[in-house]
């Protein structure tokens, strides 16, 4: 019984060393996720995009009164005013004051109003910005994951054709030592199979800088590149999104990308700001309030001679003032129409670049649009190619092998099927990738 309870415990921790040791596969929504929270741009905008919290936070307390407290102490010797009765005493004495005065801005044209608004749309702005970030590494990262997909598969083309031509090396060194083949076509075939082994490393080796470029995009420093792995299920055409009509996915992208509510967030805050500045012109009324009081050690009490505590002084002389007081602008050196002409020029610059964004837009979504009707199209050519590259090469192997066919013509039919399979996966991953990114500048998520 004692055994099979050792038993049991080494077969656990087994496997339990198994599942630690066992490779992680990354799929396409893992690597979004994992480039969106180690970004390092990301993590800078999100900095900015605190700063731009401040702004707005103290914006706002900007609407709030101001509270200071104040206290002085002084010692005096000679001729000094003797607070009490507004007269000058030749002595040394000590005094002091304290108090409390508070401010509170009650109207200054909106200033502070259109302020707080200017400084919430900064914030939307900044925001909008990050996730604008955010939406670029996204199809950066799926651009690099659909090459690998790619990558691999001209990977399998690769090692598929030099399969077939070793096959047929093997097969013609025995037609050379039975006399039926001469030895010069045998090392003409197996010059092919020397350069399908160097387009096969040269494949390797794409594969591998592919998986670099996903693993940079990603900010993943901690795996080895040798331990990195995707998702290499195989995709085909139908994995693609219905191709849609550029106005359509233009329409949707104004609604729902961030670079679009970024501009747009950033033209408001520059209007509000241009509201702000205007609002200078106008008269402002503040209000002020003091609470004031004082202690003189030659103080005293006017109701009872001796001694003035100046817990009692502090008490009796306290006095309080509330006070209004009204501003008018009438000239400041032109520094309030100065600032106003800027905003003007600030609202004007904003909205240049709420139209630059939406024309580099419209753009971008044309030029991907046309992309993935060109892919689709040689898509569709290069199946019809494939097929007939590889009868002609079926009808040209059949030939080659009883010796009507030289290895020459041999060799180039094999190369021609090859080229083509390349082809067709390249035309497949390309419109797989333009359909996914139109589909998600119209909002909908990268899956695969």
């Amino acid at each position: 019984m004692r055994r099979i309870w050792i038993l049991t415990g080494v077969v656990c921790l087994l496997l339990n060393i198994a599942a630690l040791h066992a490779q992680k596969i990354w799929t396409l929504e893992e690597c979004i996720t994992y480039a969106h929270d180690n970004n390092l741009q990301v993590k800078r905008q999100q900095l900015q995009a605190r700063t731009a919290e401040h702004d707005y936070d103290y914006a706002r307390a900007q609407t709030l009164p101001t509270a200071n407290a104040f206290g002085n102490y002084r010692f005096n010797r000679g001729r000094a005013p003797n607070f009490d009765d507004y007269t000058y005493v030749n002595q040394s004495f000590q005094d002091a004051n304290l108090g409390i005065e508070s401010r509170l801005q009650v109207f200054n044209g909106l200033y502070n109003l259109n302020t707080i608004r200017s400084s919430k749309f900064n914030l939307l702005s900044r925001l909008e910005d990050i996730e604008d970030l955010k939406n670029e590494i996204t199809i950066n990262i799926a651009g690099a994951y659909l090459q690998i997909l790619l990558n691999e598969e001209l990977l399998k083309v690769a090692v598929d054709q030099l399969d077939i031509t070793h096959q047929q090396v093997e097969k013609n060194e025995k037609l050379v030592e039975v006399g039926n083949m001469s030895r010069g076509e045998l090392y003409e075939i197996q010059a092919q199979e020397a350069r399908e082994k160097a387009n096969v490393t040269k494949a390797r080796n794409t594969r591998s800088i592919s998986y670099l470029t996903l693993m940079q995009y990603m900010a993943l420093e901690n795996e080895k590149l040798t331990d990195f792995k995707i998702d290499t299920s195989d995709l085909t055409i139908e994995d693609a999104n219905p191709l849609r009509w550029v106005d359509s996915v233009y329409s949707d992208a104004l609604r729902v990308l961030p670079m679009v509510r970024s501009a747009e967030y950033n033209l408001m805050s520059m209007e509000k700001g241009l509201s702000a500045n205007q609002g200078l012109r106008s008269p402002s009324i503040s209000a002020r309030y003091l609470y004031y009081t004082l202690w003189s050690e030659i103080s005293s009490d006017p109701l009872n001679p001796g001694p003035y505590p100046w817990q009692n002084q502090l008490q009796d002389k306290g006095y309080q003032q509330l006070t209004f007081s009204l501003a008018i602008p009438i000239f400041n050196r032109m520094q309030t129409q100065n600032r106003i002409s800027n905003a003007k020029v600030d609202v004007l610059d904003a909205q240049v670049n709420l139209d630059q964004t939406k024309q580099t837009l419209y753009k971008s979504i044309q030029q991907a649009y046309a992309d993935a009707y060109a892919a689709l199209e040689d898509y569709e050519s290069n199946i019809e190619t494939v097929h007939s590259m590889a009868e002609a090469f079926n009808f040209s192997e059949q030939r080659f092998n009883v010796g009507t066919v030289s290895s020459v013509d041999y060799n180039i039919a094999k190369n021609n099927l090859t080229r083509a399979q390349s082809d067709l996966a390249q035309a497949k991953y390309l419109y797989i990738f333009y359909t996914k990114i139109l589909d998600f500048w119209a909002g909908r998520p990268i899956t695969l």
